[in-house]
């Protein structure tokens, strides 16, 4: 994360740390600790640890405390340890119920599902303009490309639960879920999104309503991602491992090497690198280190 917060994480960061420092100081008041200054201190600070994505919470705490500490001493007389224990357990206890209230429970099933209908569009798109290639038809492009830029919706919609959710408690941090990997596959897919939008507006007004010679094992290429984009939707509907779709994928990248022996137009090297671009971002977005990915798309087999 930026050194500046979206409105949404700033509401959002307003909520829980007003929420902890108010319950925390209200329920130290109740107590009768007629100044309960480690409670809101320890809940303030202790709920970035918890929430924030980043480690700066945890320096803020032990800042916080260590100040908080030196300031009761100062400044209270008959100060307590015993006092300013019970406090920090209250801000503690308080930190961790705001928390638990104000963040998702399960962050990736959020993000797969609001990843799903990105991939479901680009599935069936890119096998529509598959067949308008493979049958010259540019009205069946044209349609593909008028539904594909409808993903800015689905894409806006995403966008709104990466930043929900990157503020996420940090029990799904402990329970080993690999939350940043999500967020990274949410980032390649965007990547993809862009480049098949490319691919089809090319396919459509560069390729087929000039009439230009489709090249042989395009149609082949774009069913062969198009499948692997099913598959891959599938995987993240079921919160499973992102493998099935990496030989689907890396079998639409080979078609390149079968066009590369043939003269292709500007228009249709644009459909085929846009649409090896995309297979690129989808590999990486399954987890394959960028380096793998590139090496994979090029060896002669994939095992």
């Amino acid at each position: 994360m930026g050194a500046m917060l979206s409105p949404r994480e700033l509401k959002t960061t307003l909520i829980q740390v007003g929420s902890a420092g108010v319950l925390a100081t209200a329920l130290g008041l109740a107590m009768g600790h007629g100044f309960p200054l480690f409670a809101p201190l320890t809940a303030i600070t202790l709920i970035q640890v918890l929430c924030a994505p980043h480690h700066r919470g945890l320096w803020l705490l032990l800042f916080g405390e260590v100040n908080g500490a030196l300031v009761t001493t100062l400044f209270i007389p008959h100060f307590s340890t015993s006092h300013a224990a019970l406090n920090a357990l209250i801000g503690a206890v308080v930190a961790v119920s705001v928390a638990y209230t104000t963040t998702p429970r399960d962050p990736i099933r959020l993000v797969n599902e609001a990843i799903e209908p990105v991939l479901t569009r680009l599935a069936a798109n890119v096998r529509a303009i598959a067949s308008a290639l493979r049958t010259g038809d540019p009205s069946a492009a044209g349609a593909a490309v008028f539904a594909l830029n409808e993903s800015d919706d689905d894409l806006q919609r995403l966008k709104e639960v990466l930043l929900q959710v990157r503020r996420s408690a940090v029990l799904t941090r402990l329970s080993g879920r690999d939350l940043a990997g999500y967020l990274a596959t949410a980032k390649e897919i965007d990547f993809a999104v862009r480049d098949i939008r490319t691919m089809a507006r090319h396919a459509w007004w560069g390729v087929l309503r000039t009439g230009e010679p489709v090249p042989n094992g395009l149609p082949q290429m774009l069913e062969t991602l198009a499948d692997g984009l099913a598959v891959l939707r599938d995987e993240m509907h079921t919160d499973g491992q992102l493998h099935g779709a990496r030989p689907l994928l890396v079998s639409a990248g080979r078609w390149v090497d079968v066009m590369r022996a043939q003269p292709l137009s500007i228009s249709a090297a644009t459909v085929a690198a846009s649409a090896d671009a995309a297979v690129l971002d989808l590999l990486i977005a399954t987890g394959v280190p960028v380096n793998d990915a590139d090496q994979m798309l090029r060896r002669p087999s994939y095992s």
